[in-house]
């Protein structure tokens, strides 16, 4: 029987934006920690291929600065939120 938790093998095609489109869902805290730990998984490989494109895949408050969701998780009063909102923009020109 499927259910939801059953493990299933994914193959997906998609472009740069996509990737960063789909991070800054996928990485933000209220998301599900499974689907958090499985992006993660994503975006370290894309690291060990294009560095850059990884730091641009980040998470919807660190790209906007603040969190947009309605009930908001927290995150954005951390120091861990600056930290990624500095290593975020560092580079960006």
């Amino acid at each position: 029987e499927i259910n939801r938790l059953t493990p299933v093998n994914l193959m997906m095609s998609c472009n740069v934006q996509a990737l960063i489109n789909i991070s800054r869902k996928r990485l933000c805290k209220c998301a599900h920690k499974e689907t958090i730990k499985a992006w993660q998984t994503v975006k370290d490989a894309i690291a060990e291929i294009d560095p850059i494109v990884a730091r641009r895949m980040c998470r919807e408050c660190v790209y906007r600065g603040f969190c947009p969701e309605m009930k908001s998780c927290g995150f954005v009063d951390t120091n861990k939120h600056m930290e990624e909102m500095i290593e975020y923009f560092k580079d960006k020109k």
